[in-house]
């Protein structure tokens, strides 16, 4: 799997998170990691409505070539809606982002190394979802440690299950870039 370069991606999440209105009323930061822990969940029923992204291994000379399947293509939000939104890709996606814009905000550095693995294909789904979420918020250690924490060990589950994090992300980025404030939502 490729290197995914966390620090430019947090930089990107933040402005557009800013940019979205979503620190407009200055949150806690327990605020924002309440809602990582809500995409995760909604990862969680993803997985159990069997309901993954429909975008191949190989994307060349399908909808997903990176000649047509990019942000200034017309259709590009239309084919992401279909075929990658609301599935476990894009919920996982989305937790990471969400740390990704809290890192930004709090200005970590997210390139440290997580050596230990809580999540292993011996778990079942839910079972590495909640060992993210509960040593995610486990307070013993720092900030930077947690969002550190929780994106390698997000990343390690996408690895487990042949998920490109790094591609999904990116996407999930752009199709945020032409979302409406708070994306339509009050928080």
């Amino acid at each position: 799997m490729s290197e995914i370069k966390w620090n430019e991606l947090r930089d990107k999440a933040h402005a557009n998170a800013v940019e979205h209105g979503f620190w407009e009323n200055n949150p806690s930061d327990e605020h924002f990691l309440c809602l990582v822990i809500s995409e995760l969940m909604e990862a969680v029923n993803a997985h159990r409505r069997n309901k993954f992204a429909r975008v191949p291994a190989n994307r060349k000379e399908t909808i997903f070539d990176n000649r047509t399947f990019h942000h200034e293509n017309k259709y590009f939000r239309e084919n992401f809606e279909e075929y990658v939104k609301d599935t476990v890709e894009d919920e996982l996606a989305d937790a990471a982002i969400r740390l990704l814009d809290l890192a930004g905000a709090n200005n970590l550095n997210l390139n440290r190394f997580c050596l230990q693995h809580v999540v292993t294909p011996k778990k079942s789904f839910t079972e590495n979802i909640y060992a993210i979420v509960k040593d995610m918020v486990n307070y013993k250690y720092s900030q930077e440690e947690q969002i550190n924490y929780a994106l390698h060990q997000i990343r390690r589950l996408s690895e487990i299950l042949k998920i490109n994090l790094s591609w999904h992300i990116q996407q999930k980025m752009y199709y945020n870039e032409s979302r409406e404030k708070m994306h339509g939502k009050s928080y």
